[in-house]
């Protein structure tokens, strides 16, 4: 795999489309909390509507990434709020080989740090970039008593990836078991 540099793509969803991601998020974020403490966000797995978008944006994933191999492998909404918003400095390790960060919607833009080179998204752009093989995280939340940061992260690895050859919970049951 060629890593290229992490680069922002400007307009990824035509404006229906991202209209009705936009809705599906505030319907999640006000019907269905659901709140991890560890990154100070709410976050949806997987959902039905979630994959739909996954899968839309398959074939842009393998254009950008020159892989007319890789497959979807999951995708996650998280709507950050709060003073306890945050992100650390990580290297993946689920399925996350390639990975698009895409901006839903939010108040205050809140920069992406890849290899310690800042990113900003606006709404509608998404950040291309490889999850698994380079570091990121996010600064300070910015302005934490009025903030509002939705992103939705779409995932994609290669065919022979653990993920599809031993299935999901092989995460759990050996690759962080054994740390």
């Amino acid at each position: 795999m060629n890593i290229k540099e992490s680069e922002i793509i400007k307009t990824i969803l035509p404006p229906k489309e991202l209209k009705e991601l936009q809705q599906y998020a505030m319907k999640m974020w006000s019907t269905q909390p659901n709140y991890d403490e560890s990154f100070g966000r709410h976050q949806w797995a997987n959902t039905e509507e979630l994959n739909k978008f996954h899968e839309l944006l398959t074939e842009f994933a393998r254009e950008h990434f020159e892989s007319e191999t890789l497959k979807p492998s999951w995708c996650l909404m998280s709507v950050y709020e709060g003073k306890e918003a945050k992100l650390w400095k990580h290297k993946d390790d689920n399925a996350c080989t390639y990975h698009i960060n895409f901006c839903v919607f939010q108040k205050t833009p809140w920069e992406i740090w890849v290899e310690g080179k800042p990113y900003l998204l606006e709404e509608n752009d998404a950040l291309m970039t490889y999850g698994n093989d380079l570091e990121h995280w996010r600064e300070a939340f910015p302005d934490p008593d009025n903030n509002l940061v939705c992103n939705a992260f779409f995932f994609f690895c290669e065919p022979d990836h653990w993920y599809f050859t031993e299935g999901p919970e092989y995460l759990y049951t050996h690759i962080r078991a054994n740390k």
